[in-house]
């Protein structure tokens, strides 16, 4: 495919926090907006003035993500307070690879490759009328832009509200999500991601059997479907037969996904389930557009699309 052809968009993958009460944490004298984004504004300051930096890595990888910095700027939307925020963060503990600018220099586990571009939009939300008990959530709109690994930068967001804002990502019930699907009775898109291991040391491909010690195959497989009545779904969602090490459902309904992950601990005794909400909205650009993908009005215009068309379609 011709480059000049390529169609670029702005993805906006949308997180919610937990609902909380008011009497859990105490952090709010008052039920109003402001309040809730002078708490995230606290928390940053904070961040910044330790001049410390968060980090993040998996514990089979050498390499680290690590945020040093964060900005914020006021916005709104409908007369309820938003916060943008523009996140540095960097890749270290680089033990191969290279930069060639003018010439060609290999990177050093001290060195840092990254981006001072990462942009979340923070809108607060409210539930209840009363000063005295209400509940409050907060929802992340995330700027996938086309310069970006969406893995990677959907990571340095939910690393920001978890280790420096200190708000966690909603974590479903699945009761909860099983009762949903039984009031939509069918299901019109579902992709299942099944990952598979089994021993094969009969195969005939198999070289040097004499020397052979053992043999694992793994396999992956995706397939998907339309239209599965509810009641089937959830059937297949508890067989539970050790047949695979790990299975991700995705239920996909206009632009929401609800993604659910049933994985194997080692032992093959114990299944783990997780399960993530992901609004998800795009925008196309053009070659113009592509020249403004980091003025902070061209950012705001794209995360308030997805807000205004997030808020349409759960009116």
């Amino acid at each position: 495919m011709n480059d000049s052809n390529y169609i670029h968009k702005i993805k906006v993958p949308i997180f919610s926090s937990e609902i909380k009460d008011r009497t859990e944490g105490g952090l709010f004298e008052f039920n109003n907006y402001n309040s809730l984004i002078d708490y995230i504004k606290s928390k940053i300051d904070k961040f910044n003035e330790s001049k410390k930096v968060v980090t993040q890595s998996k514990s089979s990888k050498v390499k680290e993500m690590q945020i040093s910095k964060i900005e914020y700027f006021d916005s709104e939307f409908e007369k309820v307070p938003t916060l943008l925020l523009k996140v540095t963060a960097y890749n270290t503990n680089l033990l191969d690879g290279f930069v060639e600018i003018d010439e060609k220099k290999e990177l050093k586990s001290t060195d840092k490759v990254g981006s001072d571009t990462n942009f979340m939009l923070i809108y607060p939300c409210i539930f209840g009328p009363s000063t005295d008990k209400f509940s409050y959530q907060f929802k992340f709109f995330v700027y996938d832009d086309p310069t970006k690994d969406s893995h990677e930068i959907i990571s340095i967001c939910k690393l920001v509200s978890n280790k420096i804002l200190d708000i966690k990502i909603r974590n479903l019930k699945l009761d909860n999500i099983l009762k949903e699907l039984h009031e939509d009775k069918i299901l019109e898109n579902v992709e299942i991601h099944l990952s598979s291991q089994y021993e094969e040391a009969d195969d005939p491909d198999i070289k040097m059997k004499k020397y052979l010690v053992k043999s694992k195959v793994s396999k992956i497989t995706k397939n998907n479907y339309k239209d599965i009545p509810s009641e089937k779904f959830e059937n297949l969602l508890n067989q539970t037969d050790g047949s695979f090490i790990r299975r991700t459902f995705k239920l996909v309904k206009n632009k929401r996904e609800i993604k659910i992950t049933q994985e194997y601990k080692s032992d093959l005794n114990k299944l783990s389930n997780s399960i993530e909400e992901i609004f998800n909205s795009q925008y196309e650009l053009n070659q113009e557009d592509l020249k403004n993908i980091f003025e902070k009005g061209f950012v705001l215009k794209n995360l308030e699309l997805a807000l205004r068309d997030f808020y349409k379609q759960n009116q």
